[in-house]
């Protein structure tokens, strides 16, 4: 028989054990509340802190953008000057030049000054003035211009001047400014965007500064304490790791992430983060708050409802600052001109988890199209699979892709891996950079660089030969008219005309190279786009129609457009000519369409033979013909009317199914009013 323990009467608890027991579940859960605080403060300073670095690799990589865009730019100035001053050198050994000519070619070259020097450094010709202290300066320069062949100078201002010797002692000095590079450094890189970024919701500033000071700072930034004197700072300096603390900044203590930043060609330097603590004091008080009334509710009538409201909200808390520093890497990806890429390479690999507006407009397919679905699917190759099969990182490689629409674009892919606590991969950033219109751009400044230069020396050799084309003409007139032989009167009749046809032949080809290298000035007017096109297929219809040809138009925008339409037409009749020409069955097409921009693409199309290859990457220089009886001006004259006109002329073909030329030109109906 079992007894009752005296003092207690069966299944009646004393109110000091319920007491005891709320005690412990006070204690117990109240522990796992602090615990649960202090593990929600240790996330949401390390959300903070991996925000702060992702707006910091964002500054990085739009300094090396930058950099990398202004070298580039550098680079095509000295050569322009180079070329320019090769040029007048090439030039002056053929024949006397004077101011005036050298006044031509600086404006035409975009130069600031091109001066022609003797060996004692007086000035034979300029295309501007050249103070007489300057002179001198060049003047003691000479020896060693002669000795060395080809010196470059770097000025203030800036200003390069590019000197090339002559044979005969002296120099070219041939002088252009930078004003575009400082615009560009100015537009772009690591001191707009930190500018842009410390100006965002949470952030109170964004610093870069070296030990000789600030080098750019956001907005509203006036007072920061240097890097020397600064314990902290010159260990974050010396030891290359970022770090973060708390700090007073007027007069309020905030988060600072400290990151190294060491861009190419700027001396070693830091990138100061400082974020704004508001949102994480208010957490912080709220989860006091909860503490307390969690303890008292147990006390009262228990606290495990109210326990898993409180944990609740604080990974709601967590979760809205994560958001909120979500939503600022969102923006910079956005804003990205860069595709941004990223892929889960764990359980779900080659997934896609980032996928920006640059990718969309690159790769063609929806933000919403692309996410979950695999790498593979909407891009592929051998770079990929280096990345995700091989576990590879990339640094700025190059590789060509064919666009859903067909064209074939240039482009320079990076990838970093980001590995998780064990090492192992997690996820593959893909940083892809679109460089067809750059590279387009810069082919096409080289090919109008040529041609100038090429058309120039025509024009020497032309006038050269068109004196003893005269008298050649001049000679069979009188032959014509004043001798008849006795014998072999109808070869002699005969002969004289081949003559004469010959050198008028040749007096065509001479009119057209001074026409390339002397153009007529534009005489622009507002012409309607329909009626333009519509002469021009009038006069080439007929030839096509007879070699059993289809002609046909593809007339998709209208309106007007500010253009030259005596030279825009020979433009036209040049490709609509070289395409008759070039096709033996099928069609040749003539179509206008929207290029964006404010601008048309006119095309001229055909199913030819093709432009092989080799050739395709020549056919606009000058002379270059496949034709047996052609002179290679026609196309050179096309690309010439056009850049005249602001616009640019493209070509794809492929040999055996027919060639498309592009001719990109702007509307321009406003500069015309």
């Amino acid at each position: 028989m079992v007894k009752p323990v005296a003092g207690l009467r069966a299944g009646v608890l004393r109110p000091g054990y319920i007491f005891s027991l709320f005690a412990v579940m006070a204690l117990i859960l109240g522990t796992f509340a602090f615990y649960g605080l202090r593990q929600s403060r240790i996330a949401m300073l390390d959300t903070m802190e991996k925000g702060a670095l992702s707006l910091a690799e964002a500054v990085a990589r739009a300094e090396e953008n930058a950099l990398r865009a202004e070298e580039n730019a550098e680079a095509l100035l000295i050569d322009r000057l180079f070329t320019a001053a090769r040029l007048v050198r090439e030039l002056e050994q053929r024949a006397d030049v004077d101011s005036e000519l050298f006044k031509h070619i600086a404006q035409e070259n975009d130069l600031e000054q091109l001066d022609l020097l003797d060996s004692q450094g007086q000035l034979l010709a300029s295309s501007g003035d050249l103070e007489e202290g300057e002179r001198l300066l060049w003047a003691a320069e000479m020896p060693v211009l002669e000795a060395e062949g080809e010196l470059l100078f770097e000025q203030e201002g800036p200003v390069f001047t590019a000197a090339v010797a002559r044979e005969r002692g002296g120099g070219v000095l041939a002088r252009g400014m930078a004003d575009n590079l400082l615009a560009l450094r100015r537009s772009s890189g690591a001191g707009r965007l930190v500018q842009e970024i410390g100006g965002g919701e949470g952030v109170v500033y964004m610093v870069w500064q070296d030990l000789l000071g600030v080098l750019a700072a956001s907005r509203g930034v006036e007072i920061i304490d240097p890097i020397e004197g600064d314990a902290f700072l010159e260990q974050v300096l010396s030891g290359n790791k970022s770090a973060a603390r708390m700090v007073q900044y007027e007069g309020d203590t905030i988060f600072e992430k400290v990151i190294p930043f060491r861009p190419v060609g700027s001396p070693a330097g830091l990138l100061r983060v400082g974020l704004s603590l508001d949102a994480f004091r208010e957490q912080e008080q709220r989860g006091r708050l909860q503490f307390v009334a969690l303890v008292a509710l147990l006390l009262v009538l228990g606290l495990v409802g109210a326990g898993a409201v409180t944990v609740r909200q604080n990974n709601a808390l967590i979760a809205a600052a994560y958001t909120r520093i979500q939503t600022y890497s969102s923006r910079v990806l956005a804003q990205m001109a860069d595709a941004v890429v990223a892929v889960d390479v764990g359980a779900e690999r080659g997934r896609v988890q980032i996928f920006n507006e640059a990718a969309v407009q690159l790769f063609g397919v929806a933000e919403s199209e692309a996410l979950g679905r695999p790498l593979e699917a909407i891009w592929s190759g051998e770079l990929v699979e280096r990345v995700l099969g091989n576990g590879r990182e990339l640094q700025s490689e190059s590789c060509l892709w064919r666009a859903a629409d067909g064209s074939t674009r240039d482009l320079s892919v990076s990838a970093s891996l980001v590995r998780g606590a064990d090492e192992t991969i997690e996820t593959a950033v893909f940083i892809i950079q679109d460089l067809s219109v750059k590279r387009a751009l810069e082919a096409d400044l080289q090919r109008r660089d040529r041609l100038a230069s090429m058309g120039a020396l025509a024009s020497g050799v032309a006038h050269e030969v068109r004196n003893p084309l005269n008298a050649i003409s001049v000679i069979v007139q009188r032959l014509r008219r004043e001798f008849e032989p006795r014998e072999d009167a109808e070869d002699y009749a005969r002969l004289t005309a081949v003559v004469g046809d010959e050198v008028k032949r040749v007096d065509r080809i001479i009119r057209q190279f001074l026409e390339l290298a002397r153009p007529p000035q534009l005489e622009r007017q507002q012409v309607e786009l329909g009626e333009l096109l519509e002469r021009a297929a009038q006069v080439s219809e007929p030839g096509a129609v007879a070699k059993g040809l289809f002609f046909q138009r593809n007339f998709a925008v209208s309106g007007e457009i500010w253009v030259d339409p005596d030279q825009m037409q020979q433009a036209l009749l040049n490709l609509l000519g070289n395409a008759v020409e070039a096709t033996e069955r099928g069609f040749v097409r003539l179509g206008a369409g929207d290029a964006g921009d404010d601008a048309i693409e006119i095309t001229v199309e055909d199913t030819g033979k093709g432009i092989t290859e080799g050739a395709l990457e020549r056919i606009f220089d000058l002379y270059y013909t496949t034709k047996a009886e052609g002179t290679g001006l026609g196309l050179s004259l096309v690309h010439r009317i056009v850049s005249e006109h602001g616009g640019r002329l493209e070509v794809d073909s492929e040999e055996g199914r027919g060639t498309r030329f592009s001719l990109v030109l702007p509307r321009g109906i406003s500069n015309g009013g």
